[in-house]
């Protein structure tokens, strides 16, 4: 498969009726298909998804690989990690996540950009962006509708945090 991402143009409706639409995204009128993650993406999400298992709020739940479609709005984006309320259980998440986490890929910077402005307008408080290459996690907090960088760790034992949770974590086991 191709490294970029690869849109093809569609309505809501035609992707509701896909024979697989939890594999994939829609936004901006179109299916957006992902490449497949590379091993090292994938163990980069184990770890993370581990650390955040032992750090999360009573109430919530980690997840991978979850569609999060709010109520009312006709597209739908698969972050690598959401942490979010137990309850909603629904094959895609409805309500804001308390964390949403993006691992970069050889995704394009405008599919980052144009994800993120969503995450913010649909109300996710708290979002990281992880990127392998540089290594590199850069956190955000929801200011005003839109997200503020409110953290870059690029290496050591950092504190990070998400709804008044503190999650310690040791970057070069992370990203080793």
């Amino acid at each position: 498969m191709p490294s970029g991402l690869i849109r093809v143009g569609m309505t809501w409706e035609q992707y509701l009726n896909l024979d697989e639409p939890r594999l994939s995204e829609y936004y901006a009128g179109a299916l957006v298909v992902v490449p497949h993650n590379s091993p090292r993406h994938r163990r980069l999400s184990d770890r993370l998804a581990e650390i955040l298992q032992s750090y999360h709020p009573e109430g919530t739940q980690v997840t991978r690989g979850w569609g999060w479609s709010p109520d009312g709005v006709r597209e739908r984006l698969v972050p690598d990690l959401m942490v979010h309320a137990a309850d909603d259980v629904r094959p895609n998440v409805s309500g804001p996540p308390a964390l949403v986490v993006d691992i970069r890929t050889s995704r394009p910077h405008d599919d980052h950009v144009a994800k993120a402005e969503r995450y913010a307008a649909w109300g996710a408080p708290a979002y990281w962006l992880v990127d392998p290459d540089r290594p590199v996690l850069v956190t955000h907090e929801l200011r005003g509708g839109r997200y503020a960088q409110s953290g870059r760790w690029s290496g050591g034992r950092v504190r990070l945090s998400y709804a008044g949770i503190e999650v310690p974590v040791d970057l070069s086991e992370l990203f080793g």
